[in-house]
């Protein structure tokens, strides 16, 4: 079975590697720290900012066993033991203008991640709780400078109704030039470069390390983990988007259900890589 190639896992984190509560599940939190014992590396793959995972990886329990962290949907790549930080595709800055006049019939906010800071176009409840969730700063700037800068990528959130409305007219909307926007939470859009993935900050992962695509592991939720899960050997949570169930090679518990223990409890239970 191809489970005895595999030399490196990576999972995605809300929906798929921490619970509705935000912490990693009793199971899934012992069989992470166990898989060095078995020769896998342990990496997050998440639309965070890597500097936030950093440090929530500790308070999940998991700080030690995670190697990497492939941080805003793969457009940085950080090594957490030499602190290497690779940077993929970055956003232009104009992307931000082009965001407001896009959508401005359309209420929303809209931020960015400055390293350990996140600003905005102006304060809201709900911004302030993903500084607070990121552990970071809170500036409400109007984004004043960011357009001339390159970025990781920027945040829309709005009320889950509106975004809906945001999200259709998206979709029927000619392509943007600087940006890519998928949903990632009922009350947040993300916008990348519109040539980002995950899975293509994995693949200069998996160039750096020697390893081919049959050697890691990807376990995802939401539409920004199809990618990654279809060009890898992926596992979709219980809870995951149907489309994203239709690319992987398997379909687990959710993330509710401690989905990712089970499964390495079940499937790696006597794995013993070289």
């Amino acid at each position: 079975m191809v489970k005895e190639q595999i030399r490196l896992m990576l999972a995605d984190v809300d929906g798929t590697l921490v619970d509705s509560k935000k912490q990693v599940m009793p199971v899934t939190r012992k069989e992470i720290n166990a898989l060095h014992e078995k020769g896998i590396r342990f990496g997050i793959a998440s639309g965070r900012s890597p500097y936030a995972v950093r440090h929530l990886i500790y308070e999940w329990g998991i700080g030690e066993a995670v190697d990497l962290i492939v941080g805003f949907n793969g457009a940085m790549v950080m090594d957490c033991h030499s602190g290497e930080m690779l940077s993929v595709l970055s956003m232009s800055g104009q992307a931000l203008n082009e965001i407001q006049e896009n959508f401005q019939e359309f209420q929303f906010n809209l931020g960015i991640y400055d390293e350990e800071s996140y600003h905005v176009l102006y304060d809201d409840e709900r911004s302030r709780k993903t500084a607070e969730s990121n552990r970071f700063s809170y500036v409400v700037d109007g984004l004043e400078g960011y357009a001339q800068k390159q970025l990781p990528k920027a945040l829309l959130t709005a009320e889950p109704e509106e975004l809906d409305r945001i999200t259709a007219y998206y979709e029927a909307m000619t392509p943007p030039r600087y940006y890519r926007m998928f949903r990632s939470a009922n009350d947040r859009s993300e916008c990348v470069d519109p040539q980002l993935t995950k899975s293509k900050g994995i693949a200069i992962l998996c160039e750096k390390l020697g390893l081919s695509r049959e050697e890691v592991m990807t376990f995802g939720d939401m539409m920004n983990d199809y990618e990654m899960i279809r060009d890898y050997v992926g596992v979709a949570m219980g809870n995951a988007d149907e489309r994203v169930k239709e690319a992987a090679r398997y379909v687990i518990g959710s993330n509710d259900e401690d989905g990712i223990g089970y499964f390495l409890q079940k499937e790696f239970a006597h794995e013993k890589n070289a």
